[in-house]
């Protein structure tokens, strides 16, 4: 491996190849990544949790603009991509309406499947959260742990024929953690500056080694912006937003209001595929109206059935369904302003209240597993398994308050509102049985339903005292830190340990799981402590398709499942 002053060399591989844990351990770094947020769609587990404002025709708030980059180096020519075979037209349901097509400058999980397949990340996450290349053929850790240096496809190009180069990699990845409120500004904010040497050699320095970067570049809010098209002007409003320049698979066409978003085939793509003439997205919001167009042969994909209609899809001929079970747990949090619910004793009582097994097959039927603890044991060498919220226990509960001060008065010791989001039947039938479980220990339950947007502003002010969401938490548990960290962007709780925070931030820095491993173990010890959030379940997604696709991304018995990443429909083909 080279060191920062030495010649870089690049583990080069074929762009269908993924790179192996042990190279990109061996590196320095987890061979997959934490995504970060509670979804909504594509599905529900995998996306990131966001306010739905306005749709593309709008003006979103402006952001300063972007830095100017400049090349020293003669601009190439992209080389000739071989000619493309295109058949056929598949139709995605979208559960909502994207707000832009710029992915990187908001939260916008209704934009995320769409964007995936108009734009490219360096690296993506394959269905098993594997990092392989995307615009990226390779990359190299220095020995110190502070620069990355990849490799970028020379025959990759953006839709109006620019080559990309290392340009649009410096203006993407330095704009995104110069702003504040971008999506995955958090996520990646180690990178301190890009260097661009060679037209297709970009250098990614970071402010101090991270265990979780190389991932966090590979999912959500990353993908490569044409810098041509964006430095020098708000990114926030450029033209591009509504007609998206990108360097992916399928190029945009069109898009309707309330009804959908067209693609078209990209013949000068630079890796394989794609195969499909069109790839389309249908704006259906209704849970129950996505399965019926199914049915009926209007759409060809659905991201995530709702569990109660699993069994049928399963049954009926002509269908294919898979399942995965995400690190994406369903669970609440504590307002910690509460003088209440500030007492340890209080949140572990209430903890004690929770039938998650009751929760599973009530809410959820049956569709997932239970989880008790403060990381998802999905990612079994991060999750400690001693680390646990309290075990149900009525009786136990019931005591504890007594002893907090807060007896009852009749059947009841006092009241809260749990808020919660719509679009979730799950998360809400988990709410009602949770009521009817606080009911137990004299806790009166107020469930309130927001549109997602007002969720967010409301939780975010305080007014809630309960409130629940889901989220990819990922392979990387440096998710943590923006779930529970003094500073994180989902610590909606009002919650601060700097002894966690510490933990958490040694964690990320170091360069072997070996030496993570403690370090996240007793984050999440003193997590079981303090119990300010409480995990219940991990729900099961069920994405269902025509028996006619191949090529698909979550397939498991697909091969590309491993060649693609997530929402790429790259190598999606209808039987003839």
């Amino acid at each position: 491996m080279s060191s920062p002053s030495s010649k870089t060399r690049f583990e080069t591989l074929a762009p269908s190849a993924a790179w192996s844990r042990r190279s990109v351990v061996r590196a320095g770094f987890s061979s997959a990544v934490a995504a970060t947020i509670a979804g909504m769609s594509f599905p529900k587990v995998m996306g990131a949790q966001a306010t739905p404002e306005a749709s593309p025709s709008a003006s979103p708030a402006a952001s300063p603009a972007a830095s100017p980059v400049a090349a020293s180096w003669p601009m190439p020519t992209v080389g000739e991509v071989p000619a493309k075979t295109l058949s056929g037209t598949v139709i995605v349901v979208n559960g909502g309406e994207p707000k832009s097509f710029q992915p990187d400058f908001q939260v916008d999980d209704f934009a995320w499947p769409i964007a995936c397949n108009i734009y490219n990340t360096l690296t993506s996450l394959d269905n098993s959260y594997n990092v392989i290349p995307e615009l990226a053929t390779g990359y190299t850790v220095a020995d110190d742990g502070l620069s990355i240096a990849y490799t970028l496809n020379p025959l990759a190009s953006w839709h109006d024929g620019t080559p990309v180069t290392s340009l649009d990699v410096k203006y993407t990845l330095e704009k995104i953690v110069s702003e504040p409120t971008a999506t995955a500004s958090g996520l990646i904010g180690a990178v301190s500056h890009v260097d661009t040497p060679e037209p297709y050699t970009a250098i990614v320095h970071l402010k101090q080694p991270s265990a979780s970067v190389v991932g966090f570049l590979s999912w959500y809010g990353v993908f490569i912006l044409p810098a041509h098209i964006y430095d020098g002007t708000d990114w926030t409003t450029n033209p591009a937003n509504l007609k998206p320049i990108g360097s992916g698979p399928f190029k945009f066409v069109e898009y309707k209001a309330g009804e959908s978003v067209t693609l078209e085939a990209n013949q000068t793509y630079f890796g394989d595929g794609p195969f499909l003439e069109q790839l389309k997205f249908s704006i259906i919001p209704d849970d129950n109206t996505q399965v019926q167009a199914l049915l009926n042969g209007e759409v060809d994909f659905l991201p995530a059935l709702p569990s109660t209609q699993v069994a049928t899809l399963q049954a009926t001929p002509g269908y294919k369904t898979v399942e995965k079970t995400y690190p994406s747990p369903i669970y609440f949090g504590f307002n910690f302003k509460r003088e209440n619910l500030a007492k340890v004793e209080v949140r572990k009582a209430i903890a004690m209240a929770v039938n998650r097994d009751q929760i599973l097959q009530t809410a959820l039927n049956g569709l997932g597993t239970t989880s008790d603890r403060f990381y998802p044991a999905v990612i079994e060498w991060a999750s400690n398994p001693d680390a646990t919220a309290p075990a149900f226990d009525v009786d136990g509960a019931n005591k504890l308050l007594d002893e907090a001060g807060y007896p009852k008065n009749g059947d009841e010791r006092f009241s809260l509102k749990l808020f919660y989001f719509t679009g979730w039947p799950e998360v809400a039938d988990t709410c009602t049985v949770l009521k009817e479980q606080f009911a137990a220990i004299g806790v009166t339950l107020e469930l309130v339903s927001l549109e997602i947007g007002a969720w967010e502003e409301q939780v975010r002010a305080g007014d809630s005292d309960l409130a629940i969401l889901g989220g990819f938490q990922g392979p990387d548990p440096a998710n943590l830190a923006s779930r529970v960290g003094t500073d994180g962007t989902l610590n909606l709780w009002f919650y601060s340990n700097t002894e966690i925070d510490d933990l958490l931030k040694q964690g990320d820095e170091a360069t072997s799981q070996e030496a993570r491993i403690p370090l996240y173990f007793k984050a999440q010890e003193l997590l079981a402590q303090d119990l300010p959030v409480i995990q219940l379940v991990l729900q099961t997604s069920f994405p269902s398709f025509v028996d006619t696709l191949s090529g698909i991304w979550t397939d498991p018995d697909d091969a590309a499942a491993s060649q693609v990443g997530m929402n790429r429909f790259t190598l999606t083909k209808i039987a003839s």
